[in-house]
């Protein structure tokens, strides 16, 4: 039996070692920030303060339900939009190069752009939207200085922005679907919908449900369009766990706080992903 080469992996060692001090030593450090006590005796300084102070704080808590209300609407509504406009898109016979680039110019726009662009429209002296509204005779709407219509905006802005994501990867897995698959499906009289519910999307689980994921994190981690629109006002309307973090971090200078936030997040991330990676498993099996 010949000895193993250990030379590939040597080679890689380096790599593998810097990648895993950039990875491992600021989450250690994170952890530090977050659970160190100061202003303990004990021989390991560990607190649950900032935990505490957190699961007590009732912005905080207002936190959590702006992000969980913009993730889950954001994520379902662009998925299904995905499917939709992917279907619609694997169904018409001219000028599908042209819908294809029109449907997806929204995902080539910097998040910056488009939300400052968004930011202009929702103006309620001379944003587009209003003026459109002035035109047939009715009033302006405060699209986002309302507190109570701003995260829904918000919403709508980031469903634009990511739509596109769900519909490319949906699109590109309906075309690797044998054609000889649909031809039949069509012989026994099914029509294209029933094909797509009961045969084709059963066949992409495992890519409808990555694609489900990694929208669902992108949605949870959104940033650029509430700081260019709202800031997170009005009042706290619109401020997520992310931009809660990034203002306890970089402006109000509490990075106990912005650590203890970050792990939040890191945690859910991992337990997404593990579920994600689980049903994958599942499918396979079968």
């Amino acid at each position: 039996m010949k000895d193993k080469n250990y030379f590939p992996l040597l080679l890689t060692l380096p790599v593998v070692i810097f990648l895993l001090g950039l990875l491992i030593y600021p989450l250690l450090y994170t952890f530090t920030i977050a659970f160190y006590d100061q202003e303990s005796e004990n021989l390991i300084p560990f607190s649950l303060n900032v935990f505490n102070a957190l699961m007590t704080d009732e912005r905080f808590l207002k936190n959590v339900y702006h992000t969980v209300f913009l993730t889950f609407f954001s994520t379902l509504i662009s998925f299904i939009l995905g499917i939709f406009l992917a279907y619609c898109l694997d169904q018409i016979n001219f000028g599908k190069p042209i819908f294809l680039v029109i449907l997806i110019s929204p995902l080539a726009i910097m998040p910056v752009v488009s939300a400052l662009t968004w930011r202009t429209m929702f103006n309620p002296l001379y944003g587009i939207l209003n003026s459109i509204l002035k035109y047939f005779g009715f009033e302006g709407v405060e699209w986002v200085t309302d507190t109570a219509s701003a995260l829904t905006w918000i919403t709508v802005v980031d469903i634009w922005q990511w739509t596109p994501f769900c519909l490319l990867l949906i699109y590109a897995g309906l075309k690797t679907i044998p054609i000889d698959i649909k031809e039949s499906a069509s012989l026994d009289g099914i029509s294209s919908f029933k094909e797509l519910v009961y045969i084709s999307l059963p066949i992409l689980f495992n890519l409808l449900l990555i694609t489900l994921i990694f929208r669902f994190m992108e949605a949870f981690k959104t940033f650029d369009s509430i700081m260019v629109i709202t800031q997170g006002g009005p009042g706290n309307a619109t401020e997520t766990m992310v931009i809660r973090s990034y203002y306890t971090g970089f402006r109000w200078y509490k990075p106990e706080i912005t650590s203890m936030i970050g792990i939040f997040i890191l945690i859910f991330t991992i337990l997404c992903t593990r579920w994600a990676g689980t049903k994958i498993g599942e499918q396979e099996n079968i």
